[in-house]
């Protein structure tokens, strides 16, 4: 008997490798191991990439002594910028229908471009003669290091018979004076206010005084709206295929889980990203930004590719058809209004904010107060503190994982602030010259709670797509997370802004380097340490009777059930009574 011909290819074609990839997969099915993993490992791009803010953040004050504000300014500007073009790209992703799918092109094309252009920056980033080598950083922290007490002390010079000679006596006593050192009881002039630092920032970054720092700032805006542009067409799709590989109530706990894994194995980088440009093998910290980003490169690309080429898609069903659907505004409207979506974006921006205004008090601490002005002593030190917080994250994936199980999420949740706020309140102790490593102890507090939080956060989030495809009938995922950006950038378009005007505030004056004084270090501690806990408490407000239990997440899934089914039955009968095909009379 003759074999009937094989069926035509489907129209979009499986991904490589694995057994059962196809297409055809039920949405609440969950997707395999090894698809998660791939999934995840795809993120290793974006954990190395998004580090250039960061970096940016700390070269131009630390290595080109630029004022706080004005790298506080850009930083608005493109949060801005990303807030706008956010739901965009989402209204773009979840509408999109190619057989490649509606999420893994943009995730290569953003994904591949953003890595290039990073090489580009620090290619042809401006030099100046001003900005100091790496061997000059070195060969200052030398001569800090050198023991002042060793120097004979200085005295007038005297006569033969040891009396001081004439004419010279007054002339010393002035010059011991210069620099001339403050008077106990002398008043002080009044500290500037919150907006008068803003407008000193903004008038910094418009000032002709130094036309390198100028030439600067305007280099960096124009390279964080183009690196911004290219990590909203990755991200925005990328978050929301992580919901639709595993739609079960522990099945997202368990994808977040793999994707945290990566990242913050990835993230050990981070700290370690400073020491390493202002190691002496480099011209200066320029040179080492740039063979980071080739790095980069080496390590991102492929991973990217990997992952578009072996994970599937699996709602291009459920989607809407070009044109049909609500629009983009009124698709925002609708996912704004939800009040659960409300109440996880709270939590994130809350404890987000939270956080980054006061997380870069670490780095100048140790720089200018514990290690005595010393960039790299005070860098690397950083460096291991945030190295062994991404392990102590890491380790403690499998307890959320079981927590997020046993006490369901909220309340997972809820312990995870209480203990970061724990861990934020304990750096006032542990944080001292006289015992520097003792700061070693603060990621077996804070970094637990951190790593529980914004792992348990998006996964409360992905169970709020349920909500809105029940009410809604369509799927939205790319549009929540995009929302959700662009309402935390509307909202904290100004956190930079803010991070640079407490370092202000504080009194800590960049001129000084390791001069600063006891009043801005006292205050830099507190803003460090005890702000942030009592903020972080506030949070908990937000899960008081949260309503998305195990219980109710379990009747939507049966709903959604019979609403996918109806919506599939009504889809075909409409197919049916309005055939396109044209008749033999035609």
């Amino acid at each position: 008997m003759k074999e009937p011909p094989a069926s035509p290819p489907p129209a979009s074609p499986p991904p490589p490798g694995g057994k059962g990839s196809h297409r055809e997969l039920r949405p609440e099915e969950d997707a395999p191991l090894k698809e998660i993993l791939l999934y995840a490992f795809g993120n290793i791009e974006g954990a190395l990439a998004n580090g250039f803010y960061g970096l940016m953040n700390s070269l131009m004050i630390v290595a080109l002594g630029m004022n706080p504000l004005v790298m506080g300014f850009i930083l608005s500007i493109k949060t801005l910028w990303d807030g706008i073009t956010d739901p965009i790209m989402a209204h773009v992703t979840d509408r999109t229908r190619t057989r490649w799918g509606r999420r893994r092109p943009f995730i290569l094309v953003g994904g591949l471009s953003r890595v290039v252009l990073l090489v580009l920056i620090f290619l042809f980033f401006p030099q100046s003669s001003t900005v100091k080598t790496n061997a000059e950083l070195v060969a200052e922290r030398d001569a800090r290091e050198t023991p002042a007490a060793t120097a004979p002390a200085a005295t007038a010079p005297t006569d033969s018979e040891g009396l001081p000679e004439d004419g010279m006596t007054e002339a010393f006593e002035e010059a011991a004076e210069a620099p001339p050192a403050p008077l106990v009881g002398m008043p002080r002039p009044p500290r500037p206010s919150l907006w008068q630092n803003l407008r000193n920032g903004v008038g910094e970054f418009l000032s002709n005084e130094d036309p390198y720092h100028r030439t600067v700032a305007i280099y960096v805006l124009v390279a964080c709206l183009l690196f911004t542009t290219l990590t909203t067409v990755q991200s925005v799709p990328y978050w929301a295929l992580g919901i639709e590989l595993c739609p079960s109530y522990d099945g997202r706990t368990r994808v977040v889980t793999y994707r945290s894994f990566i990242d913050k194995t990835m993230a050990a980088v981070a700290p370690w990203i400073l020491p390493f440009c202002f190691l002496p093998i480099f011209f200066n910290v320029i040179e080492g930004l740039l063979w980071y980003s080739i790095i980069v490169v080496a390590i991102g690309g492929p991973s990217t590719i990997l992952m578009v080429l072996y994970t599937q898609e699996r709602m291009m069903k459920s989607i809407a058809k070009p044109g049909d659907g609500p629009g983009l505004l009124r698709s925002m409207w609708q996912t704004g209004k939800n009040i659960h979506f409300l109440k996880i974006l709270f939590l994130f921006q809350f404890i987000s904010i939270t956080n980054g205004v006061f997380a870069q008090f670490m780095l100048f601490l140790n720089i200018y107060w514990v290690f005595g002005g010393d960039a790299l002593a005070g860098s690397v030190m950083s460096g291991w503190v945030g190295t062994l917080g991404v392990v102590v994250s890491i380790l403690a994936l499998p307890l959320v994982n079981w927590s997020c199980r046993k006490l369901q999420k909220h309340r997972a949740l809820r312990y995870a602030i209480i203990w970061m706020s724990f861990g934020s309140a304990a750096k006032w102790f542990i944080f001292t010259p006289e015992n520097p490593y003792w700061q070693l102890a603060l990621p077996f507090f804070f970094s637990i709670g951190i790593s529980a939080v914004f792992t348990i956060l998006p996964t409360m989030m992905a169970d709020v797509t349920d909500i809105d495809e029940l009410r809604h009938g369509v799927r939205r995922e790319g549009m929540f997370g995009a929302v959700m950006a662009f309402l935390m950038k509307l909202t904290g378009a100004f956190q930079p802004l803010l991070a640079g005007a407490m370092l202000v505030v504080s009194g800590f004056d960049v001129t000084l380097g390791a001069n600063q004084t006891e009043e801005t270090i006292h205050s830099m501690r507190i803003l460090f340490s005890f702000v942030p806990a009592g903020l972080l408490l506030l949070a908990i407000v937000a899960l008081w009777r949260y309503p998305l239990t195990r219980e109710r997440m379990e009747e939507v899934k049966a709903q959604l059930l019979v609403a996918r089914a109806r919506r599939a039955a009504e889809k075909e009968a409409a197919e049916l009574s309005n055939d396109p095909t044209p008749s033999p009379a035609t």
